[in-house]
């Protein structure tokens, strides 16, 4: 690289082929990712775009300029002109040497092409050391400079120069014997010059070299030629060889028809708003330095075609010379080769049959040369892969090219890539009515937004169910709808005439290989599941990390964002997942089976370790072990610096995978998984699909003969209605889970329901009960050495001891559990110990500890749980309260009972409205107290919260005898009155 008079070395391999990639596209962004596809290919390190960032840094060293290379969103840019870049000035001299053919210079033109070829030194990129580059880049560079030499000699040959060729000839047929374009040029020089024995023997040669070396035969050209040669024709000339049909083949090439072959647009054609603005803009004939290339890439279905021809009608007027349409058949059974389309492509421009050249090569350069500095627009749709299309591009500017394809063409250089998704559901919508009518659509709006759902938003999808609806003018909407609903038959819904959705993911299925066709048909086992590398190794091939790359290629598999672990996250589309799950009935159970349980123990692994490092909630068992698989060791750190991240952004995913679980018998999984999603359990979850996946867990341990582990779903699901303050039902669940694990000689499971137990008979008024049933705990967690059995039953011991009003023994269990649980690390029973010791302050009437104990445990909140919320504010507000401060106590105690109302917790829910009735009380407000108080207390006996409904209608009774109207409490809340004004201070809540 020569820098003014300066000569620069670029000795490092890395450097030289990013220079070499950056100066091949000179004028162009390159792609970060491209670059590390030069440098690496398939064979990417862990950390490719921080090593090509400091091998670029280092480039940009060794050229003594940081500014030569610009940095571009998403890559890399060099600039040039054609004066300081060989391979641009070439470029440029053979358009202009096309140019002066056109003028009929061909002195002119002979002089542009030795100018052009003087550039050339030597084998193109020899010093570079990237297989890529060699495999793509040169080949392509080497066709230029043959067409500019092949050009040169035909040139030559009309000027009459074929003495001054014949030497130069001869060297480069022995050097290039498969070309057989050069052996005819000598045929033709050798020939003219007198020497008929000479050029058979050239030809010979070169026949020879074919046949014993590679088994082949000359083309129909070269045969032709020698024809021509043994019988002394003397109309042989220089473009092609010979005359044919007595017309000068150059007369023939300078004719131009203008082709218009769009086919008809759509007139119902809705959405893409956007992307119709942003290829308007690109498709500027002229408008840059370089031509003009968009390709619409996308799924099956998602509208490639019926864009591109939105598209190339709106542009046509910028193109008059012409607009071209084929169709490659790329996703078809026999894709269309570019010799014939560049056959037809030729034709339609005014060519005769005659004048076409054979070889694909030849075809491609005279199209190039058709179209130079005309402005012609080309559609080429369905195209298969890069190398279907590369060789029909034309080589100037004031053109435009649009192609289609279900693949990413990613290795088209220059091109502007735009991926069509689904639409949007109002655009989906207004499809449907333009197709089925807007008074169907208005009458079953519901009906409609079920099709358009059901459809996935997908165009063909929704043309299908429109065209159908169309067919049948009086049908309802709401048949079809509801027949869509069913996945079975979904995909044979969706088929008229010749619109097949299923037809049309195939094709994009069987062009995958193998391995990314099996990983596609397990995908759809896991239904709407998001994807990770993850979820492909574990179903797929580990050791292939480029499945994910191959099923985004052909648009099988959607690109979606990043999880928690800064892993890429991909999906199916849900009528591509219907298809794959289709395919993978078909497959071997046995082998299906298989690839699902080490999905299963994989996401468990993760899951495992994130719970582990999560405090368990309170009266959770103790985790079973040895069911899930272990978690890869580049993987641990990043689960234990995000462990609630994790598992909050997967818990709609492990809810998926229980019901899964279960599906397969997997019962242990399936109960495993579900105690991590409760011990996460926070306000965002649905506790009513909690409660479902523990009956459901329960009902498949109990048909596979494993009690044990059906009863500990049971004390799950007793634990999730006492979250939603249904205490009776809770009572009576978990008084069957202490029967069933001491039949069952559960030791492990059994101190845990006998401490649940206490605390649910506490609630439920029985404090005696709820004391002896927690000691009894106690002693058996000792007995175990479960120290966080001991002290969840030394904190429901508390529970009973506040109950039985035993205030001195209650406050010191609770110093002890709070002690012990931050040993423990068990946060979510440390935030409950906290807030009932600020209660316990609170009620001697000192309000210097209890907001300090409410702070700490609000300090809390990042375990998720509802203690870490709720309780602290009521607390703050009873403090608020005491102090007179009416305004702010009610504020707080609103903000807490909206947290329990969001939590579904009906109990806790009434038990602050005990505390709002308290502050309307207190502020002269009885019978706003009344009011609040009056609608909770039929709830609470229902629920069976006795505690808290004795507390509802002592407060009650003293509104109304404030308001002096005894009767209206009702008779539980004359029953409480007189001991209610017996007692110092207020009620309060542990």
């Amino acid at each position: 690289m020569q820098r003014g008079n300066r000569t620069i070395a670029v000795n490092a391999e890395k450097q030289r082929a990013i220079l070499a990639t950056l100066l091949l596209s000179a004028n162009r962004v390159v792609l970060a990712d491209d670059l590390m596809e030069r440098l690496w290919e398939d064979r990417l390190p862990r950390y490719a775009r921080a090593s090509l960032q400091t091998h670029l840094a280092r480039l940009r060293r060794t050229l003594g300029d940081v500014e030569v290379i610009h940095t571009i969103p998403g890559g890399y840019l060099i600039e040039s002109d054609q004066d300081h870049l060989d391979l641009l000035r070439f470029r440029a001299l053979v358009d202009r040497a096309a140019r002066v053919e056109n003028a009929g210079d061909l002195p002119g033109e002979l002089s542009l092409l030795h100018e052009a070829l003087a550039l050339w030194r030597g084998t193109a990129l020899a010093g570079i050391r990237s297989d890529s580059i060699l495999r793509d880049e040169v080949p392509q560079l080497t066709e230029e400079w043959f067409r500019c030499l092949h050009r040169r000699f035909d040139v030559e040959l009309v000027l009459g120069n074929h003495d001054g060729v014949v030497p130069e000839l001869r060297r480069l047929v022995r050097k290039y014997p498969l070309r057989e374009r050069l052996c005819s040029q000598l045929m033709i020089a050798l020939f003219r010059c007198g020497q008929q024995v000479e050029a058979l023997k050239a030809f010979a040669s070169v026949s020879a070299v074919l046949r014993h070396e590679y088994g082949l035969d000359v083309g129909d050209e070269l045969e032709r030629l020698q024809h021509a040669v043994l019988t002394g024709d003397p109309d042989l000339v220089s473009v092609n060889g010979y005359r044919r049909g007595g017309r000068d083949l150059g007369t023939a090439v300078s004719s131009w028809t203008t082709p218009r072959q769009l086919p008809v647009g759509i007139s119902d054609f809705v959405g893409r708003t956007e992307l119709l603005k942003r290829v308007d803009t690109v498709l500027d004939p002229g408008g840059t330095g370089s031509m003009a290339i968009v390709t619409l890439t996308g799924p099956a279905g998602v509208g490639k075609t019926t864009t591109a021809v939105r598209i190339a009608h709106h542009v046509q007027d910028r193109f008059p010379d012409g607009q071209m349409y084929v169709r490659l058949n790329g996703t078809g059974e026999h894709p269309r080769t570019p010799a014939e389309v560049l056959g037809e492509l030729l034709e339609a421009t005014g060519l005769s049959l005659p004048a076409i050249p054979e070889g694909q090569e030849q075809r491609s350069a005279l199209f190039r040369s058709r179209l130079a500095d005309r402005r012609v627009l080309l559609v080429f749709d369905d195209v298969r892969d890069v190398e279907q299309v590369r060789p029909l591009l034309p080589g100037t500017r004031t053109c435009a090219v649009l192609i289609t394809s279900r693949r990413l063409l990613s290795a088209l250089a220059g091109t502007v890539s735009e991926r069509l998704v689904c639409l949007s559901k109002r655009e989906s919508l207004d499809l449907l009515t333009v197709l089925a009518g807007r008074r169907r659509v208005q009458e079953e709006a519901l009906a409609a937004e079920e099709i358009v759902a059901a459809c996935g938003y997908l165009p063909l999808a929704l043309r299908i169910a429109g065209a159908r609806l169309a067919a049948q003018p009086l049908a309802r909407l709401g048949s079809l709808a509801a027949r869509l609903q069913d996945g079975h038959r979904r995909l044979d819904e969706l088929r008229i005439s010749d619109l097949d959705l299923r037809r049309s993911l195939e094709r994009s299925y069987v062009a995958l290989d193998s391995p990314a066709r099996a990983a596609f048909r397990r995908l759809g086992l896991l239904s709407d599941t998001v994807v990770t590398p993850l979820t492909l190794a574990a179903l797929a091939d580990p050791a292939d990390e480029r499945l994910a790359d191959r099923l985004i290629e052909h648009n099988l598999l959607e690109p979606v964002g990043l999880n928690t672990l800064l892993d890429p996250t991909y999906r199916l589309h849900p009528l591509s997942s219907l298809y794959a799950a289709g395919l993978a009935e078909h497959d071997d159970p046995v082998i299906t089976s298989a690839a699902l349980r080490r999905y299963t123990d994989s996401i468990l692994a993760f899951a495992e370790r994130a719970s582990g490092h999560l405090p368990r909630a309170v009266g959770q068992l103790p985790p079973e072990s040895g069911i899930g698989a272990p978690v890869p060791a580049h993987d641990i750190s990043r689960v234990d610096e995000r462990p609630w991240r994790w598992l909050a952004a997967e818990r709609d995913h492990l809810r998926a995978m229980v019901v899964r679980c279960c599906r397969y018998g997997w019962h242990e999984r399936a109960a495993r998984i579900t105690e991590i999603i409760a011990q996460l359990a926070s306000h965002s979850d649905d506790l009513a699909t909690l409660i479902r996946l523990c009956i459901v867990v329960r009902d498949t341990a109990w048909a596979n003969g494993d009690e044990r582990t059906g009863w500990r779903a049971e004390h799950c699901r007793a634990l999730l209605l006492l979250r939603q303050g249904r205490v009776s039902e809770s009572h009576r669940l978990i008084v069957k889970c202490v029967s069933n694990f001491e039949r069952l000689e559960a030791a492990g499971e059994l101190p845990y329901s006998l401490a649940v137990l206490a605390f649910v008979s506490v609630t439920r008024s029985k404090a005696g009960d709820g004391l002896a049933l927690a000691k009894r705990a106690y002693q058996l967690a000792r007995g175990l050495s479960d120290p966080h059995a001991e002290v969840l039953a030394l904190g429901t011991t508390a529970d009973a001891l506040l109950g039985l009003r035993r205030k001195a023994e209650a406050r010191a269990a609770l110093e002890r559990v709070l002690r012990q649980s931050r040993e423990l690390g068990e946060t979510r029973l440390e935030a409950v110990t906290l807030n009932r010791l600020g209660w316990s302050s609170l009620r001697v009437g000192d309000l210097r500890s209890a907001p300090l104990r409410a702070h700490e445990a609000r300090e809390l909140t990042g375990i998720g749980d509802r203690y870490g919320k709720a309780r602290p504010l009521a607390l703050l507000g009873a403090v608020a309260l005491e102090q007179g401060q009416f305004a702010e106590a009610m504020r707080l105690a609103e903000e807490s009972r909206r947290t329990f109302a969001r939590l579904g917790d009906t109990c806790g829910e009434a038990e602050v409205a005990c505390l709002e009735g308290e502050i309307h009380l207190q502020a002269g407000r009885a019978r706003d107290a009344v009011a609040l108080l009056v609608p909770s207390l039929s709830r609470l006996n229902e629920l069976g919260a006795y505690r808290v409904r004795e507390r509802a209608s002592r407060i009650l009774a003293q509104a109304n005898i404030a308001l002096g109207e005894h009767q209206r409490g009702g008779r539980w809340a004359g029953e409480f009155a007189a001991r209610s004004l017996r007692r110092d201070g207020r009620s309060g809540a542990a």
